[in-house]
């Protein structure tokens, strides 16, 4: 019971981070903002184009995801905060960053990805997995490879050991993609207000938890 209900908490911070992860592909920037590996590639262009000022906002960017990494790795090991309700709270955060931010693009388009670089490695962190599997809440190519490994395990390998983690990988997957197409309706009928509708999942997965401390500490 208790890892089922990690496992559906898990759901909904992938919810989460689908929601709040399109804001920068809808909006100005049209970029992923929740991974590096392409605002790295265009530091390397830009510092090798010598454009000194792509090298700085793209240098600013990498240093809130590796902060947002290092105070999640850091915090439980020095304070006695709890880190998965405290990456909750900087999603709400970030929801209200995006609510604010100018739709018509006038800030410098890196702008519009930095909240998702802090918010997004921070709640990866905090919430890395289930049912002892590792799994990403904020982006899914290794989700998927480890979709297709584990159903290729199960179906051409003939080892059931595997049905567990297929089935949570790909509910972890449909839990994103869900956010993401919930993510987009609100933003295109609402604008950035739309992303303050990420407060729904954001304060069930808090009580969630809380549920969960409550049950810990009555043991």
């Amino acid at each position: 019971m208790q890892q089922n209900r990690e496992a559906h908490i898990h759901y909904l911070v992938a919810g989460i981070g689908g929601w709040l992860g399109i804001f920068p592909l809808v909006n100005a920037a049209h970029q992923f903002g929740s991974a590096q590996t392409v605002n790295l590639m265009e530091l390397v262009i830009g510092l090798f184009g010598g454009n000194w000022k792509t090298v700085l906002l793209h240098g600013v960017g990498f240093m809130l995801y590796v902060l947002a990494i290092f105070l999640a790795t850091w915090l439980p090991k020095h304070t006695r905060l709890n880190t998965k309700l405290l990456a909750l709270g900087i999603d709400g955060l970030a929801c209200l960053a995006m609510w604010r931010f100018p739709i018509e693009g006038n800030l410098p388009l890196m702008f519009y990805l930095y909240p998702t670089l802090f918010a997004m490695p921070f709640q990866w962190c905090a919430f890395a997995g289930a049912y002892g599997y590792k799994n990403s809440t904020i982006f899914s190519s290794n989700n998927v490879r480890q979709l297709v490994s584990a159903l290729t395990e199960v179906w051409a390998n003939g080892d059931k050991s595997q049905i567990l983690k297929a089935k949570f990988m790909g509910a972890t997957l449909l839990s994103f993609y869900a956010g993401v197409a919930a993510g987009w309706f609100c933003w295109r009928f609402c604008g950035n207000a739309g992303f303050l509708g990420a407060f729904v999942p954001i304060v069930t997965a808090g009580v969630m938890l809380l549920g969960q401390q409550v049950g810990y500490d009555s043991k």
